[in-house]
């Protein structure tokens, strides 16, 4: 007899390195950009670092997670199931993004200025590029881990990953915006402005992103549908699309027609704290609601 069981193996360990690759990844993407387009640097130097140290704590978590420092080292030793294992290549993406990241953000410190490279010179540049581009692989990673358990419909789809990698980009530049609060002069009003229309648009995406996703999974199956009955619960409901999503993104439109730097700031915080804490909890409704079928 075949029954629909909900997972119980992974936990908050994943949830939580789930969370930071993408806030991690999305951060350092987004302060690479500024930096290349000299916007910002005094809060986008500071997401580099913080980038790539959010993504290495995740990745410990998720090492911790594998429950034996054996079956870790297996993942560097193991180059024959480079091709066939997402575990395998993401523990090489995920160790090439934080070397490269903290290799081209260390430089503009001042405890750091022995290294004979800085992010303006075509070494530094080529860095900033190559860690972009993991970056970007790193926020997508998690749908692609998750998607490869072909027994739990709700992640094994397409979908997920550029849910993630969207959600990543948003609580990425909420973190900046939540760092750019400590230097009130470095980003002034129309500074703010800029990037809570950004971020603005990264919610409508992600609202687009996340209906799609689940209505795919939604005409999947009948276990897919348990899944999508899990996955609406109040704190799904409440915590993701209300508070995660629709009320930063209210927030965000308000703060457009405001003038003043503190209110500004005040309103873009509050909406950068929500979109962090609708992040996670996003990540937490999605492992916590997959179900598989299992025979009895």
């Amino acid at each position: 007899m075949h029954q629909a069981e909900g997972q119980k193996e992974w936990g908050w360990l994943i949830v939580f390195y789930v969370f930071l690759a993408g806030l991690g990844g999305g951060a350092f993407l987004f302060s690479f950009i500024l930096i290349f387009l000299d916007k910002y640097t005094a809060v986008a130097r500071i997401g580099a670092l913080v980038g790539p140290l959010l993504v290495s704590i995740g990745s410990g978590m998720l090492l911790f997670d594998l429950g034996s420092a054996t079956r870790a080292y297996r993942l560097f030793t193991t180059p024959a199931t480079l091709l066939s294992s997402w575990m395998i290549r993401g523990a090489w993406i995920l160790t090439a993004f934080i070397i490269l990241g903290l290799a081209y953000a260390l430089p503009s410190f001042s405890l750091f200025s022995w290294l004979p490279w800085n992010q303006a010179s075509g070494f530094g540049l080529g860095l900033g590029i190559a860690a972009a581009l993991l970056a970007v692989v790193v926020t997508v990673y998690p749908g692609l881990l998750l998607g490869v358990i072909r027994s739990i419909p709700l992640w094994n789809t397409s979908a997920l990953p550029p849910l993630f990698f969207l959600s990543g980009l948003d609580t990425g530049l909420a973190a900046l915006v939540l760092m750019s609060l400590a230097f009130p002069s470095a980003i002034g009003a129309d500074g703010l402005h800029l990037l809570g229309v950004i971020d603005a648009g990264l919610i409508v995406l992600l609202l687009v992103a996340l209906g799609a996703y689940i209505e795919i999974v939604r005409q999947t199956g009948v276990t897919a549908a348990a899944s999508i009955h899990l996955l609406a619960t109040p704190l799904f409901i409440g915590g993701v699309i209300i508070s995660g999503l629709f009320l930063p993104l209210a927030i965000f439109i308000c703060g457009t027609y405001v003038s003043d730097g503190p209110s500004i700031r005040l309103m873009d915080g509050v909406a950068s704290l929500l979109i962090l804490g609708g992040g996670l909890l996003l990540r937490f409704s999605v492992i916590r609601s997959g179900v598989r079928i299992v025979v009895r």
